[in-house]
């Protein structure tokens, strides 16, 4: 088998065919030799340190990006319900609730900064991860260094990581399953599959996209591996065991529920409840991806897509991405077609479901790897054109090219900076602040997700206004007031009421039947974490003076 010459040693050529997906079978206890062999060419000192590197750099951009304060919608919901130990919105992701209300016990700034910092470190985390999985795969340490930073610069991914949510855990575990299918191909120790069973469930317990990832993971598992698990079948039964023992975390929900914590979605308090919860029943009409509609929606999207792709990533990433997953089909059969179906289901969901961004966190994650794959075959083809032309210097082409993709993950972090920093966005902060301080005492105020998730953190963490009573959309559906206008009735003669909504239209059914003024102007966000328009807080009374027996 030729070799090439690279700073740090000898990295072997990739032999093609079945050769990579079907290891040598290992002492026990040990390695396999061809997984030694793999070790011995990429454990040099940049190599072990490449992860960590891309973790650091990450982090680092991160941090000064940060968003310092509240969030709006599902961001400031993931900074609130942890730290009370309440239910969130379907699934109800328990894991996630678990780890961050861990996390926002560490006594760094706010609340709701901690929580952001959680989405930093996990993000950083994944990158680390893809980066030990591009070493894995033969690729030279300084080129995985350089595919890393560029995935992390990614607009989408950058996002991910300056505030609260659960997307960055579900990209974190992604990584961590790749990572851990690997080693298990390499090595094919029983504690390896038992750890990734055991990583599914917990993956499965934070977002329920990781049905759309596990089962090729475990296809990949069993293909692999099928000697040892045919010489060793009880091992199959011990890792669907860890699975079940990470799926477990979902008992969290009705052990929450029986606490009555003040933020519990939809009161999870019977077996009914806590299903329609953990299955995302209220979202089912959201999506078409089973329905005959979805492949052809999928094919309208792709130009939308495309456009996303570029915009977030520049041409070079995606392009290489693709090119990358070519190089693994010859090199990395197995391999390949594991990433290449979690890749085109990812994007296929996506376009199946409100074409909601943060569900591309694994597409990147995937492009970003077989970025580094094809970066490193560049340079294997530039090395051996300049060995056979005799020059000496081929033994630098990979930092060359390592080189110039890191230039490539700087100028494209660069580009993307001033759109992901958020480290001085105050805007959910300043809300809360205008909000709670201009209502009257014991005020009513009825709100809808993305402005009432900021209020909720504002009574719930900080302990402000809570006389007040935030009435969000989801209150009205679950406790059975069909509309808003019920619910008002139910409260304006008790109360001072007040409103918000983001779309004036939502305002028509309420000036129909009572008297609507201006009361105060906001900005609010819309499907974000910032506040992006300047929206009407306003107050709403009786058309008629005497409907609560007395006059205005």
């Amino acid at each position: 088998m030729p070799v090439y010459g690279v700073p740090g040693g000898l990295v072997r050529a990739t032999p093609t065919g079945d050769d990579l997906n079907t290891v040598d079978d290992p002492p026990e206890g040990g390695q396999s030799a061809a997984a030694k062999d793999a070790g011995d060419s990429r454990l040099d000192s940049l190599g072990r340190y490449a992860p960590l590197i891309v973790g650091a750099v990450a982090f680092a951009a991160y941090l000064r990006t940060l968003m310092p304060g509240i969030a709006f919608g599902d961001w400031g919901e993931m900074q609130t319900v942890p730290h009370i130990l309440g239910i969130s919105h379907p699934t109800g992701y328990p894991t996630y609730i678990l780890l961050a209300w861990l996390t926002e016990l560490v006594p760094i700034g706010s609340v709701a900064f901690r929580a952001n910092l959680l989405s930093a470190v996990l993000v950083s985390g994944a990158l680390a991860l893809a980066t030990a999985i591009s070493v894995r795969l033969g690729v030279r340490p300084i080129i995985a260094i350089a595919a890393g930073i560029a995935t992390g610069a990614v607009g989408t991914v950058w996002a991910a990581a300056t505030v609260a949510e659960v997307n960055p855990l579900h990209l974190f575990f992604a990584a961590a399953l790749l990572h851990r299918a690997l080693v298990w191909e390499e090595r094919r120790r029983f504690r390896d599959l038992v750890i990734g069973g055991l990583l599914v469930g917990l993956s499965l317990g934070n977002h329920l996209l990781t049905v759309f990832i596990a089962p090729f993971v475990a296809l990949f598992v069993l293909w692999v591996g099928r000697r040892e698990i045919i010489a060793r079948p009880w091992i199959l039964p011990a890792a669907a065991g860890a699975t079940v023992l990470g799926l477990m975390v979902y008992l969290y929900i009705p052990i929450a529920a029986s606490r009555s914590p003040s933020l519990a979605y939809n009161h999870p308090v019977t077996l009914d409840a806590v299903w329609w919860l953990v299955s995302g029943t209220q979202f089912r009409g959201q999506f078409d991806f089973l329905s005959a509609a979805g492949p052809g929606r999928f094919i309208d999207s792709l130009p939308s897509l495309w456009n996303l792709l570029v915009s977030r990533g520049t041409p070079v990433l995606p392009i290489l991405g693709f090119g990358g997953l070519a190089v693994l089909l010859w090199r990395r059969p197995a391999f390949a077609l594991m990433s290449l179906a979690i890749l085109v289901l990812g994007l296929y969901v996506w376009a199946n479901y409100l074409e909601l961004e943060h569900y591309l966190l694994v597409p990147w994650l995937i492009l970003g790897i077989a970025a580094a794959v094809a970066l490193d075959a560049i340079a294997d083809g530039v090395a051996a054109a300049m060995s056979m032309a005799g020059r000496s210097a081929a033994a630098n082409v990979g930092f060359g090219v390592g080189g110039v993709g890191l230039v490539l993950a700087l100028l494209l972090g660069l580009t993307n900076w001033s759109a992901a920093d958020r480290s001085r966005d105050l805007s959910g902060s300043d809300y809360v602040n205008a909000v709670l301080t201009a209502l009257p005492e014991n005020a009513a105020i009825l709100s809808e997700w993305d402005a009432s998730t900021p209020l909720w953190h504002g009574q719930q963490v900080l302990g402000l206004r809570p006389d007040v009573v935030v009435v969000d959309d989801s209150n009205i559906v679950y406790e059975g007031w069909v509309t808003r206008e019920r619910r008002i009735e139910s409260l304006i003669c008790n109360r001072p009421v007040f409103m918000i909504r983001l779309s004036d239209r939502d305002l028509v059914p309420t000036e129909q039947e009572f008297k609507v003024t201006p009361f105060l102007t906001v900005r609010v966000a819309f499907g974000g974490p910032s506040a992006v328009a300047a929206r009407e807080v306003v107050q709403v009374e009786p058309l008629d003076p005497n409907t609560c027996g007395g006059s205005g």
